[in-house]
């Protein structure tokens, strides 16, 4: 699969999230929870890329806390799964586990040419 197709799968899949139930309702997108959620995401993320040596190993890691607690969210009365925190979760598991994965090891710092 070239860069190019990746990418439009990427983004058709990206596009037909977004436009589930998951991202209606009341849920603002500047709310400053999602922030927290993509701190905390990033955090993990970042210490995830730097143990794992495969990304997706690290991501999947670094998402699993997120995803834990939208479905928490989803089993209570007064609350309901976010797919915008789930996603600004995604962002911030991404963007760290690059981090951790170009910069900081599992043998100490370092900086990695190939992504």
């Amino acid at each position: 699969m070239t860069l190019r197709s990746s990418i439009t799968t990427l983004t058709l899949a990206a596009s037909l999230f977004i436009s589930t139930p998951a991202f209606a309702g009341d849920d603002d997108w500047n709310d400053s929870d999602k922030l927290k959620h993509f701190a905390v995401s990033f955090v993990l993320g970042t210490a995830s890329g730097a143990y794992f040596e495969n990304k997706w190993t690290a991501f999947g890691v670094a998402i699993i806390p997120g995803l834990v607690k939208e479905v928490s969210d989803s089993q209570k009365s007064d609350n309901h799964f976010s797919g915008k925190d789930l996603l600004a979760d995604a962002l911030g598991a991404a963007l760290g586990v690059q981090l951790g994965n170009w910069i900081i090891t599992s043998r100490g710092l370092k900086f990695q040419s190939s992504f």
